[in-house]
C-alpha cells in the first residue's frame, strides 16, 4: 500500500513541477497577447492540463502495474518455497529453512514453518536418543516397558 501511494506522491510531484513550469510560460503569454480573447483562465491552460493530466494517469497506470507485476511474482515466489518447504517437510526434510520472500505474511508464514520444523526435529532428535538409551539395554523389564509405552506416546505425537 505504501508503495502505490508513492507511485501515486511521485506522480503527483511530477504532474505540478512540470505543471507549474508550463504555466509560468502560458500566463506571461496570455498577458502579452491579451487575455480578453479568451472566455476564462480555463481556456488558455486547457490543452496544456489535458495534456499533463493523460501523461499522469498513464505514467501511475504503467507504475502501478509494473508494482503489481512485481507483488505477483513475489507473491508466487513466496508460495513456491512455503509448498517447497512443506513438501520436503513431508519427505523427512526437517532442516532447510523455508527462504519465502520477504513479503510480511510470507514471511511470517516461512518462520513459522520453520519453526514448526525445528521444533519437530528436536523431538526427533530427543526420540532417537531415547531409542538407543533403550536398546543399549541394563534396565529391567518393567521400567524398559515404562519408557517404551512413553516413547511411544511422543512418536504417535509427531507420525500420527
Amino acid at each position: 500500500m505504501l508503495a502505490f501511494a508513492a507511485i501515486i506522491a511521485t506522480g503527483g510531484a511530477i504532474f505540478w513541477k512540470r505543471v507549474d513550469s508550463a504555466f509560468q510560460r502560458v500566463f506571461p503569454d496570455a498577458a502579452i497577447r491579451g487575455h480578453y480573447a479568451f472566455d476564462s483562465a480555463y481556456d488558455i491552460v486547457r490543452e496544456l492540463l489535458a495534456s499533463h493530466l493523460a501523461g499522469l494517469f498513464i505514467g501511475v497506470l504503467l507504475a502501478g502495474s509494473v508494482l503489481v507485476l512485481i507483488l505477483v511474482a513475489a507473491t508466487r515466489h513466496g508460495i513456491g518455497k512455503a509448498v517447497d518447504a512443506l513438501r520436503a517437510s513431508a519427505d523427512g526434510d526437517l532442516s532447510t529453512p523455508t527462504g519465502t520472500c520477504p513479503i510480511g505474511e510470507f514471511d511470517r508464514f516461512g518462520k513459522i514453518i520453520d519453526a514448526a520444523r525445528s521444533d519437530t526435529l528436536a523431538s526427533v532428535v530427543k526420540i532417537r536418543s531415547e531409542a538407543a538409551a533403550l536398546a543399549a539395554g541394563g534396565i529391567s523389564p518393567e521400567e524398559f516397558h515404562l519408557r517404551w509405552d512413553e516413547l511411544k506416546q511422543r512418536i504417535r505425537r509427531i507420525a500420527p
